[in-house]
């Protein structure tokens, strides 16, 4: 089967992206651009060991989940210590992954970090929590959760558990005709891997990553107007439509 679109970002299982492109009538596959390490193992442990200490974790992405997956696997009884405290969350996908590991996610619909803080705010403020939190980031986190944590005048303390790297190596299928980058990482990688992308059309899953296209030389041909696959698919559609004598 040829390749029409590589979506820049690690698959999900089911993965709406491609699901969408295939009811385009578009063949498309994923292509990670980032690696993940986790040399912080030793010290996460230490800080789960003690659970008196900290009030409620808060973890921000899959792969702070599976920092403490990690170390249930080995050490399976940790887990149940953990099960009535609050693990505060950002999205669905965290929440999922918190609530694979027996874990309870609270604030998955909060959307964003600035969202959650008022979250964590609330309940501090009606003493839900009454020990500091325990942040588990990344090494490339945001400000915005930790900042607005101060702000609010909630004791925390954090823990990098996961390293985030670019990629050097990325497998293009010969018959792909796009690129789709869903953050500046992608086109940081794709240049690390010395893939030239005005070598095929280009679309953008937001106005910050087209941006860094832009600063990389390359006009994106599609900029999604939501970070959602149906309106993604949508702009490359249109794409197609308005370029003349392309199928």
């Amino acid at each position: 089967m040829s390749v029409d679109v590589v979506l820049l970002r690690s698959s999900d299982e089911p993965d709406r992206y491609i699901q969408a492109f295939d009811e385009a009538g578009l063949n498309a596959v994923c292509r990670p651009v980032l690696a993940f390490e986790f040399p912080y193992q030793d010290a996460l442990t230490e800080q789960l060991q003690a659970p008196g200490t900290v009030g409620a974790l808060v973890v921000t992405s899959p792969r702070a989940a599976a920092a403490i997956e990690r170390i249930f696997r080995i050490s399976p009884d940790l887990a149940s210590t953990w099960a009535d405290r609050p693990v505060f969350v950002v999205g669905p996908k965290t929440a999922a992954s918190v609530r694979a590991l027996g874990l309870r996610p609270v604030g998955e619909e909060a959307g964003r970090a600035a969202n959650l803080v008022d979250r964590i705010r609330d309940a501090w403020n009606n003493e839900t929590i009454q020990a500091p939190l325990l942040f588990l980031s990344g090494n490339r986190r945001k400000d915005t959760l930790p900042e607005g944590l101060k702000a609010a005048g909630i004791p925390f303390s954090e823990q990098v558990v996961y390293q985030t790297a670019t990629r050097s190596s990325i497998q293009i299928p010969q018959s792909a005709r796009w690129l789709v980058f869903f953050s500046p990482s992608g086109v940081e990688a794709v240049r690390k891997a010395e893939i030239h992308p005005g070598d095929y059309r280009t679309a953008a899953i937001g106005p910050t990553t087209a941006a860094a296209l832009r600063d990389a030389g390359v006009t994106p041909d599609a900029v999604a107007e939501a970070p959602t696959p149906e309106a993604l698919v949508a702009a490359v559609v249109t794409a197609i439509r308005d370029r003349e004598g392309e199928p």
